[in-house]
C-alpha cells in the first residue's frame, strides 16, 4: 500500500473509533447508523484485501480487550430497543433475555461472551421487522456483526457471521473513493451536532483529520 492510502486508512480507522466510542450520541440517527455500517465495511474489505501486506496492519489498531469492551457497548444500547420491544408486546421471555447491561457482556469470559453475542444478534435478526417504530434497522445490525467478525479473526477463530464482501473485484483505489463519498455524506449529517454537541462534533472533525507523515 501507498503511504497516501495507510494515511487514509488511519483517518478512516479513527473515526470508526470514534463513532463506536460515541455510539450513545448518534445511534438514534437511522441514517447516521446506515453511513457508519457501510464505513465499517469498507474498512473491513480493504483489511481483507490487504490483509497480506505489511503495511496495511497500521491500521487495525485496537486491541482484543478494547474491541471486547466496544462490542459490549453497542450490544448493550441493542440490547435495550430490543428490551423495549419485548415488554411493549408483553413478551416477557424476550424481556429476559434482552435485559443485558454493557458489564453483562465485558465480564463474561471470551467464549462465553462469543456465545451471549451472537444469542442476542440471532434474537434482534428474528425481530428486527418488528422494530422499525423502534428506529431499528438491519444496519445497526451489521456494524455489531462487523466488530464482532473482527473480534473473532484477532482470536484466531472463524467468524460466526459472513458479511458480504467485494474485495474479489474492487480493488484498494476504488474502496477509497467508496470511503470518500460515504464519510462526505458522514460530514453532512454529523453538522447537525456542532452546535447542539460542540464537544462531540470537534472531535468527529479531528479523527476525520489526515495526518501525512
Amino acid at each position: 500500500m501507498r503511504q497516501s492510502q495507510i494515511n487514509r486508512l488511519e483517518m478512516m480507522q479513527d473515526t470508526n473509533t470514534y463513532l463506536d466510542a460515541n455510539t450513545a450520541i448518534w445511534s438514534a440517527i437511522p441514517i447516521l447508523t446506515t453511513y457508519k455500517s457501510e464505513l465499517s465495511q469498507i474498512i473491513d474489505d480493504i483489511r481483507q484485501s490487504a490483509q497480506d501486506q505489511e503495511a496495511a496492519q497500521v491500521f487495525i489498531s485496537k486491541s482484543t480487550r478494547e474491541l471486547k469492551l466496544t462490542i459490549a457497548e453497542k450490544m448493550d444500547i441493542l440490547d435495550d430497543i430490543l428490551e423495549a420491544y419485548a415488554a411493549d408486546t408483553g413478551n416477557s421471555e424476550l424481556e429476559a433475555k434482552a435485559n443485558n447491561s454493557k458489564s453483562d457482556y465485558w465480564q463474561l469470559p471470551n467464549e462465553d461472551f462469543e456465545t451471549k453475542v451472537k444469542n442476542v444478534i440471532d434474537l434482534l435478526e428474528a425481530n428486527v421487522a418488528d422494530m422499525a417504530d423502534y428506529g431499528f434497522t438491519q444496519e445497526q445490525i451489521d456494524d455489531a456483526k462487523l466488530s464482532f467478525g473482527t473480534y473473532q479473526d484477532r482470536r484466531g477463530k472463524p467468524r460466526s457471521y459472513q458479511i458480504a464482501s467485494r474485495i474479489a473485484t474492487t480493488s484498494i483505489d476504488d474502496l477509497m473513493k467508496e470511503a470518500t463519498v460515504v464519510l462526505e455524506k458522514l460530514d453532512r449529517v454529523m453538522k447537525r451536532f456542532k452546535r447542539s454537541n460542540t464537544t462531540f462534533y470537534s472531535g468527529y472533525v479531528a479523527a476525520r483529520t489526515i495526518v501525512d507523515d
